[in-house]
């Protein structure tokens, strides 16, 4: 019989756990610090169909079970640790480029020829320096992407001569510009001041000539003037959303889907909006996220 190429991932945390005699849920941390900040191959960390995990989720899902606050449910992270497989592969490719002994049942015959050639350094897995930092630059490149796609669907929609896409619906996600233009973001498709630029040039085209030039300027009283930051439920699509949110809902907790993204992928099809694929599920979910913080 052949041997498995994957191991689950809870059996991965007690061997490496039981191998360096550190606390199971500090081994936990550690794998997820290091997974976080992309020292695993991509691949590493899958579901039961060979689905790749978001490794925000993974990462979310340990921050539940060792007692942090993290916006998934504690039920859900609970069982996407137990359905987590991971390969074999991956975890050897990362022991040899840090000098971690292998956990048990992962050796083969060509790392335990290595193994006598160079002692590893690590029983398990030591701390991951720039974990913490990763989980939040990751949060930030997802809620700032979230934002802009909407931006973008707004835009598309008033090209399209898509009536009900009013400029208060875009001002919301500008006031977030500030704070990511400050990272430059390589990862992010453009940024919020840019869009914000696009979509007045838009908006500015599609009026009469007389509505532009005879427009009043308004001023609003500082106590009534809305909060800077992203405003709940914001974005054009809101109510359709919403309705694929409560069907992602039911599959979840019926068992149909093992993860959000995989509850929301399975309706991108049905989701309103001139985005690409991967926007729209990244938009459910964050949709699901804000309607089920936990």
């Amino acid at each position: 019989m052949a041997v498995s190429k994957y191991i689950d991932f809870v059996d991965l945390v007690d061997g490496w756990s039981e191998q360096s005699g550190e606390l199971p849920l500090l081994t936990l941390r550690r794998i997820c610090d290091w997974a976080i900040s992309g020292h695993f191959p991509e691949g590493t960390f899958l579901l039961p169909n060979g689905e790749p995990i978001d490794l925000l989720e993974l990462y979310w899902a340990m921050k539940r079970e060792i007692g942090a606050h993290a916006p998934i449910d504690r039920d859900y992270a609970a069982k996407l640790l137990n359905r987590i497989i991971v390969s074999k592969s991956g975890i050897r490719k990362f022991c040899e480029h840090h000098g971690i002994e292998l956990p048990p049942g992962v050796g083969s015959l060509t790392s335990s020829l290595r193994r006598l050639v160079a002692k590893p350094r690590h029983l398990g897995p030591p701390d991951c320096p720039g974990g913490p930092a990763a989980a939040v630059r990751r949060e930030a490149i997802d809620l700032a992407t979230a934002g802009l796609d909407a931006s973008e669907d707004l835009i598309a929609a008033t090209q399209h001569s898509i009536q009900g896409a009013p400029e208060r619906e875009l001002d919301p996600w500008c006031d977030d510009g500030p704070k990511f233009e400050a990272r430059d973001e390589p990862d992010l498709p453009a940024k919020p001041g840019e869009l914000g630029s696009e979509w007045k040039g838009v908006d500015t085209a599609a009026r009469p000539a007389c509505e532009v030039i005879s427009e009043p300027t308004q001023v609003f009283d500082s106590q009534t003037r809305r909060s800077a930051g992203r405003p709940p439920g914001s974005g054009s699509y809101q109510a359709g959303d919403l309705e694929l949110v409560e069907e992602m809902r039911a599959d979840i907790l019926a068992g149909k889907h093992t993860s959000i993204a995989a509850a929301a992928r399975a309706r991108v099809s049905r989701a309103a909006g001139f985005g690409s694929e991967a926007s729209k599920e990244k938009r459910l979910t964050t949709r699901y996220s804000e309607r089920y913080p936990a």
